[in-house]
């Protein structure tokens, strides 16, 4: 269903997704403003304050998880890792474990999917668990200690984790905040977050963006992804989010998903000004419980 609604009709859409809330931001407490509504009808709002954007108001969460998040969502070939995802895996790992003081290397990761993440972390010798509002056969098959719900809304016991990943997820969420402020009572205190999101300062987005305000775009606004994200996060507004949960910010980079139309000197050349000016497409931020 996926899929299917997303690039389908302002109608076919809303057919689906019927009804709409009203948000306000999380960090200021104050009404966003209207900047654009999307080619499906999707409403993107922007905090005066603190700049924060984010959907207001919104289709219900409830409803997403009919149309959106249903089974169809992460598919059994999810669980496949190619030369991609290696290279995402490793250098995410890379940098929790450079970051890391802890002998026991135990990772939680939120929006776990098809598991190919717990899959990889497990082979490099890292003790895993995941969540997930919907979490698959395969992942329940595979033994891994995993919870189903939203991380705020999961009831744990004595668990506590030296590393917490949110890579794709926070963006999806009813309450970011809410989610990281969970995250620090779970996480050890010598841990390691990473949140990984889209970058929307990245410099295609902004072109994208340029060119869906000037009605250039057959689809406005359509790289917002505004079927199933929420919220749209830019380096300054997630260090801001990741601070008020009551972490501090290590680092954050933007790295270049490599094209495999490219040869691996014309990706590097290509991806090497992007990252270093933090103009790539997705933002990875690390921090540690303050």
């Amino acid at each position: 269903m996926a899929d299917s609604l997303f690039g389908r009709s302002r109608d076919v859409v809303e057919a689906a997704l019927p009804d709409r809330e009203p948000v306000i931001c999380p960090l200021c407490q104050r009404e966003p403003q209207l900047f654009a509504v999307d080619f499906q009808g999707f409403f993107l709002a922007r905090c005066p304050v603190c700049r924060l954007e984010f959907q207001h108001p919104r289709p219900l969460f409830d409803q997403l998880g009919d149309a959106v998040y249903n089974e169809s969502y992460h598919p059994e070939d999810h669980r496949n890792v190619d030369g991609t995802r290696v290279r995402i895996f490793m250098r995410q790992l890379s940098q929790l474990e450079g970051y890391m003081s802890a002998s026991q290397a135990t990772v939680l990761d939120v929006g776990c999917g098809a598991g190919a993440f717990l899959d990889f972390a497990a082979e490099r010798g890292w003790e895993v668990a995941g969540t997930d509002v919907a979490v698959t056969n395969a992942v329940r098959q595979s033994g891994v200690k995993v919870w189903e719900g939203t991380l705020s809304g999961i009831t744990f016991t004595a668990e506590r984790f030296a590393a917490i990943r949110f890579n794709h997820v926070l963006e999806h969420t009813q309450n970011p905040l809410a989610e990281l402020q969970r995250a620090r009572t779970l996480i050890t205190d010598d841990g390691v977050l990473l949140v990984g999101v889209p970058n929307i300062a990245g410099l295609s987005i902004r072109l994208k963006s340029l060119q869906s305000r000037m009605g250039l775009k057959d689809q406005c606004w359509k790289h917002y992804g505004a079927l199933h994200h929420l919220w749209f996060f830019t380096p300054a507004t997630l260090s801001a989010l990741v601070r008020e949960a009551g972490f501090e910010v290590i680092a954050w980079e933007t790295p270049v998903t490599d094209r495999s139309d490219r040869s691996g000197w014309i990706s590097a050349v290509a991806r090497a000004p992007l990252e270093v000016l933090g103009l790539g497409g997705i933002l990875d931020l690390y921090a540690r419980p303050r």
